[in-house]
């Protein structure tokens, strides 16, 4: 961990010394850059135009904003990189994990000195605040911010004879048992595994891990103290390691369980809980059951004690100016532009992105479509995963492959909880 955070310092510093030392080559010049991935995707196409020409026909030609398109996958190699050049960049979309390295290589502007202090805290939820904070510092404007939730099958439930809500961890265990043991689908099966009670992801990095670190902190946990210090060896990491084994051990999650697995048994009814973002209701609809509503309810994570807050990993994406930009007023304008009513309710009608603002969360038209009304309670327990970062990838992978080998026996918790410290620290 302390090698980490050396490299990104030496980072930092030499793009802050080649920022330095370019900037006074950046002028001012005709119009603005908008950077962004979702533009040149023909779904988005037509949206996009549309942001843009609606904003530039009332603006000088100083002040038009002309958008780049790179593939979400060079993003922030390409803010990075190109920050260092002399060419002018202005405003960006990026993926909330983009984040932590952006913000440590110096590229973004702290958007607080742009916007002012209390904006963020009158706009937008707490969870959509702080996927684009950074040590304290706030980067990133929530665009289409939609922490993943917990979406149970009520149809399942039903079935099963659940008739309570789903709030605390007891709760969802209790709930977990009578899917497995009352089930018809699984009473009549020897195996009783033809519904699970919980797609819980446990494949690959990517998901598994964020979405363990809900749990994580859902008991009290992290993965990092303040100091940067791996703190997963913790009696609270352990304890949380402890109780995703015995969801194991009593046969309420299953291994090798990707996203893509996971909607694929929800759409046919064989799961009665599992994590996804907001996006997942193509994906799972199944006019077999009905319309959505009868069957999927989107809801928060249960939590360990019923005063708790519950928690969510975050996802989602950021506007952000760059830094060196020497237009960040007008670049404030039209960030402000995205994310006003008008041109976000037209996103959300095309593409179902939940808005960001609070007053246009309220808006009938959100508020009285059910899939985005059940996600909005969702959105205050939004949380920036941890390992987040040029590690991220890293850091996930080990976190994963720890927990499997609890899960299969080959470790204990205490062991696999060392083994995870060990490793992130010597990276």
């Amino acid at each position: 961990m302390k090698k980490t955070f050396v490299i990104l310092s030496i980072f930092a510093l030499a793009l802050s010394s080649i920022f330095a030392n370019g900037s006074k080559e950046v002028t001012s010049q005709e119009g603005m850059t908008w950077s962004n991935w979702s533009g040149s995707e023909e779904s988005s196409k037509e949206i996009f135009k549309l942001m843009i020409d609606s904003f530039n026909e009332s603006q000088p030609a100083s002040n038009k904003v002309t958008q780049i398109n790179w593939p979400w996958g060079d993003t922030e190699s390409q803010l990075a990189l190109r920050a260092q050049g002399n060419e002018q960049y202005d405003i960006a979309q990026i993926d909330i994990r983009m984040l932590p390295a952006l913000a440590e290589a110096g590229v973004l502007a702290d958007l607080s000195s742009v916007f002012g202090d209390k904006y963020f805290e009158e706009n937008f939820a707490p969870g959509s605040i702080s996927v684009g904070n950074y040590k304290g510092t706030q980067y990133g404007v929530p665009w289409t911010v939609a922490p993943m939730g917990m979406i149970t099958n009520t149809k399942v439930l039903k079935d099963s004879g659940v008739n309570f809500d789903i709030v605390t961890i007891a709760d969802f265990e209790k709930a977990m048992d009578m899917v497995k043991n009352n089930h018809p689908a699984n009473k009549d099966n020897d195996k009783g595994n033809d519904v699970l009670p919980f797609a819980a992801m446990t494949k690959d990095g990517g998901t598994c891990a964020p979405d363990f670190m809900v749990w994580l902190w859902t008991f009290g946990a992290s993965v990092f103290d303040e100091n940067g210090k791996c703190v997963l060896d913790s009696k609270e990491a352990i304890d949380t390691i402890n109780w995703f084994k015995s969801l194991s051990d009593k046969g309420y999650i299953q291994g090798a369980m990707g996203r893509g697995d996971a909607r694929t048994l929800f759409k046919e009814g064989r799961v009665a809980f599992y994590n996804d973002a907001l996006l997942a209701k193509g994906a799972i609809t199944n006019e077999a059951f009905g319309p959505i509503e009868s069957y999927a309810k989107p809801q928060v994570n249960p939590v360990l004690n019923s005063n708790d807050s519950p928690k969510a990993s975050g996802w989602g994406h950021l506007l952000v100016i760059i830094d060196r930009s020497p237009k960040k007023t007008d670049a404030k304008a039209f960030i402000e532009h995205l994310i006003s009513e008008d041109v976000a309710l037209k996103y959300f009608n095309q593409n179902g992105m939940l808005p960001s603002k609070k007053t246009v969360l309220n808006n009938k038209v959100v508020s009285n479509d059910y899939w985005s009304k059940a996600w909005t309670p969702i959105l205050d327990g939004g949380r920036l995963a941890e390992t987040a970062g040029p590690n991220y990838s890293a850091y996930n992978s080990i976190i994963v492959e720890d927990l499997q080998s609890v899960l299969s026996n080959t470790k204990t918790a205490e062991e696999a909880a060392k083994d995870m410290v060990s490793r992130i620290e010597n990276l």
